[in-house]
């Protein structure tokens, strides 16, 4: 299933097919493995994935990706940004975290640690 980018159709330079995606939490996460922000899944490829915002902090364009499903965490670049949504491509593969990371950012207050 092909889904329209929010952004231009003659801009889009995808290559990887997309897959939407619905009610697949995550946390955006700096490379020092500190929580910023909220999401939630919109649409996944092989290269980058969709997310819908749930906050409005200051993103950098750098940051690490921990999807709460299958409790990795993947290092990705946003390329585009629109309202409360992100585009973002990754740019390494998903790995699992250590205990001590992982209980610190799926934990219930992960935000006040």
């Amino acid at each position: 299933m092909t889904v329209p980018s929010p952004i231009r159709q003659f801009s889009d330079q995808r290559y990887h097919n997309r897959r939407r995606v619905r009610l697949r939490p995550v946390k955006l996460v700096s490379q020092s493995k500190r929580f910023i922000e909220d999401g939630s899944v919109v649409d996944l490829s092989e290269g980058g994935i969709r997310i819908r915002r749930f906050g409005d902090r200051l993103i950098p364009q750098a940051l690490l990706v921990f999807d709460e499903s299958d409790e990795t965490l993947r290092p990705a670049t946003v390329i585009w940004r629109v309202r409360d949504e992100l585009g973002l491509r990754f740019t390494g593969m998903a790995e699992g975290l250590e205990a001590t990371d992982r209980a610190r950012l799926a934990g219930r207050y992960y935000a006040v640690r």
